[in-house]
């Protein structure tokens, strides 16, 4: 499943709070949870250059929230079925983890210089 994705957010208690989101495939949708996130972290820091985080950061910022779910549409039912927080964050966690590895694979398997990643047994 990973088909049109509509992400339903409330920050707190006010209803005016309640915003919503579309987007194409749940990848898409992931990647706009992580932009809204990264978009909040420089309004609440103007003066800094850059912004540094973890993925537990990010993951908080959804648990803090009144509510984040998704609802996913699923070709097989003709429906859309919806998912939850914890949801949400195991996609962003397996999204991040992606990421990072298609990272190292392009860098050649080295982070900051250091040899990363698993050894193959072809004596490369």
């Amino acid at each position: 499943m990973n088909g049109h994705t509509l992400l339903l957010f409330q920050k707190d208690n006010n209803p005016d709070s309640r915003t919503w989101t579309e987007h194409e495939n749940i990848t898409l949708a992931v990647e706009a949870i992580i932009a809204m996130y990264e978009t909040r972290l420089a309004e609440s820091h103007p003066t800094r250059g850059h912004i540094h985080y973890q993925v537990g950061d990010l993951i908080g910022f959804i648990g803090q929230c009144r509510e984040f779910a998704a609802l996913v549409y699923d070709q097989m039912i003709n429906a859309y079925v919806p998912k939850d927080k914890a949801w949400l964050q195991e996609k962003i966690v397996t999204h991040l983890r992606k990421k990072l590895e298609n990272q190292n694979h392009i860098n050649g398997g080295t982070v900051n210089g250091h040899q990363s990643g698993k050894r193959n047994n072809r004596g490369f």
